[in-house]
């Protein structure tokens, strides 16, 4: 069965979503259509490109993403269509691509020209994306979908940790609906860095830390603090069955900061 994927940031209290799936419907009846999210926080690529990047390499062969995230036509922002992995990626350049891509390399790249049913230009996924999507999972080209492409620029500075030989800097990059904290330090890079030393890992007015890292949210007790490596391989401050985001006074884009002494 076809797959189509839905990464947006329009929510599930208006009707928008809804009308994009109606109209991939009356196309394709059987299509299994998967919403990664609709909850991105408004026009926020950071948070957007880590979700979806976390979660498009898990399905199959075929597949087909739109991402709707600040998509409105402009000079700047180009749609744009993308090839990886035998998978394909629809959606506006503003950046957001420079994100996902910051470690992979896309194998094909189109800039979308598609001809539109009116000049409303404010309902990107419905218009271009969605339109672009049902010829992809019909069997067409990325090159009839229009002008093949050599690069794209990039347009946004990946938020990475910094490090030193005795520190990493990072920042909180996703809260998800539990209150988990997730950063953008990678367990590859802090045993890189830490090489097995004591650490402290600081966060809030950096009066606030943790000393151990766990393997599971039930190694401490219910409305304790912790921190432990995500399915996705990032450091979380967490707490078990507690909102840490709340009680720990954690924010998008705050600094996390992770200092080693031998």
């Amino acid at each position: 069965m076809s797959i189509i994927t839905l990464t947006t940031d329009l929510g599930i209290k208006d009707h928008y979503v809804a009308i994009i799936k109606g109209e991939i419907y009356k196309q394709f009846p059987d299509i299994n259509i998967v919403d990664i999210s609709h909850e991105i926080t408004k026009f926020d690529i950071q948070e957007a490109s880590f979700v979806f990047k976390n979660s498009y390499k898990h399905f199959p062969e075929g597949t087909v993403h739109i991402i709707g995230i600040n998509d409105e036509l402009s000079n700047e922002n180009q749609h744009l269509a993308f090839s990886i992995n035998n998978q394909f990626i629809i959606g506006p350049d503003n950046g957001i691509f420079s994100l996902i891509f910051d470690e992979v390399y896309p194998e094909k790249i189109v800039q979308i020209n598609i001809e539109l049913e009116s000049d409303n230009l404010t309902f990107a996924i419905k218009d271009v994306f969605l339109k672009a999507a049902c010829h992809l999972i019909r069997g067409g080209t990325l090159e009839m979908l229009g002008t093949q492409i050599p690069d794209f620029q990039n347009k946004a500075a990946s938020l990475k940790a910094v490090t030193t030989q005795n520190s990493i800097r990072g920042t909180i990059i996703h809260i998800d609906s539990y209150g988990n904290a997730t950063t953008n330090i990678n367990r590859e890079t802090f045993n890189r860095i830490g090489s097995g030393r004591y650490f402290e890992i600081l966060y809030g007015k950096e009066t606030e830390n943790i000393k151990k890292i766990r393997k599971k949210y039930k190694d401490v007790s219910g409305g304790e603090r912790l921190a432990l490596f995500s399915t996705d391989g990032f450091l979380e401050i967490a707490m078990n069955q507690g909102k840490a985001n709340e009680l720990l006074g954690l924010y998008m884009y705050d600094i996390i900061r992770i200092e080693f002494k031998s």
